[in-house]
């Protein structure tokens, strides 16, 4: 009996020594879960060392615990990893779970991939292979391509989700343009900060959101099921850009009371050493700047009257953050 009790006992001790455990890390400010594909992984035995996954530095260590009851390691497989963010939103891994192989669909999610289209196929609705963010996208006459926010064009941003090959590359099942190459920063959708309201009935006037001037009417739509308008708010106005920036808002959704740590859509500054540019003479494509993505569009303004751009030259950037990190740029400037 005394055997069988202190058994339990040490059981106990067990249980509420991991609980505590889970607790500490749940209020760790830096502690990030995510989901993605498996893009590249290192040669090693165990896979320590840096992995890519949908885009993120992930690095595996030792201490690292791999699950792989779902499906095995391998490029293309569909993971759940969890760890520590570091500054360069890289994250140190504490566990990664395998949740299916490529192509495998069971939790109804598709491999999801944002980046700036560089080139096209001369063909009817663009069916061949695009080439976005450095990844070629196989695209089929049964590829949706959804075009509400700009039109397919060299220079647009888009986002993607399909099915990845062994090569990397991928095959389109849906692809949505979220900016448009013509001019402006491409978006007649905004998500941003209140960061000023007129002192009028029904906040009539010229509102300011995360560095825009946003007009609102009588004729305004103010979505106020989430929260009620205030500096601090996240909001989603939906509108027409006027020449200078502006825009002229059909609608606007109150995300929330006060700002929350999603920051997809936020303003945001990047400063430092550019690490990698895109080999085109125009410079659209992918930037890696200070360790952070950058895609730059057609719209994204270059100023280089301070210096050529090239790796090694100090940069300022402006622009929007996704939810992945990355920066859509909106003008880079070069830094003496």
């Amino acid at each position: 009996m005394t055997s069988k009790w202190l058994s339990i006992i040490a059981f106990l001790a067990l249980v509420v020594g991991v609980v505590s455990a889970g607790v500490v890390l749940a209020d760790d400010e830096n502690e990030a879960e995510f989901q993605g594909v498996i893009e590249s992984l290192p040669n090693t035995a165990g896979f320590i060392g840096d992995w890519r996954v949908s885009g993120r530095t992930v690095h595996v260590t030792r201490a690292t615990r791999i699950e792989q009851e779902h499906g095995q390691v391998a490029v293309g497989a569909r993971v759940k990893v969890e760890g520590t963010t570091r500054t360069d939103n890289s994250i140190d891994a504490s566990e990664i779970e395998v949740k299916g192989a490529q192509g495998d669909d069971d939790d109804g999610e598709q491999p999801e991939f944002k980046g700036t289209i560089e080139s096209l196929p001369a063909t009817a609705g663009f069916i061949g292979d695009w080439r976005v963010g450095g990844r070629i996208i196989h695209v089929s006459s049964s590829t949706r391509i959804e075009t509400e926010h700009g039109p397919v064009a060299v220079g647009a941003f888009v986002e993607i989700e399909g099915t990845l090959r062994a090569d990397g590359s991928m095959d389109a099942k849906k692809i949505e343009v979220k900016s448009n190459a013509a001019g402006g920063d491409g978006r007649d959708e905004l998500k941003g900060t209140i960061e000023s309201l007129p002192n009028t009935p029904g906040f009539i006037g010229d509102w300011r959101v995360s560095g825009h001037t946003i007009h609102v009417t009588a004729a305004t739509i103010i979505d106020q099921e989430h929260g009620t308008p205030k500096v601090g708010a996240s909001v989603e106005v939906k509108g027409t850009r006027r020449v200078d920036g502006s825009i002229d808002a059909t609608k606007i959704e109150v995300q929330n009371g006060q700002d929350d740590s999603n920051n997809e859509g936020q303003s945001t500054k990047v400063q430092g050493a550019i690490q990698s540019l895109p080999a085109n003479s125009s410079l659209i494509g992918d930037w890696m700047v200070a360790g952070r993505l950058v895609h730059v569009v057609s719209s994204t303004k270059l100023k280089s009257e301070h210096g050529a751009f090239a790796v090694g030259t100090r940069v300022k950037v402006k622009g929007m953050q996704m939810a992945d990190g990355s920066v859509v740029a909106t003008k880079i400037q070069a830094k003496d």
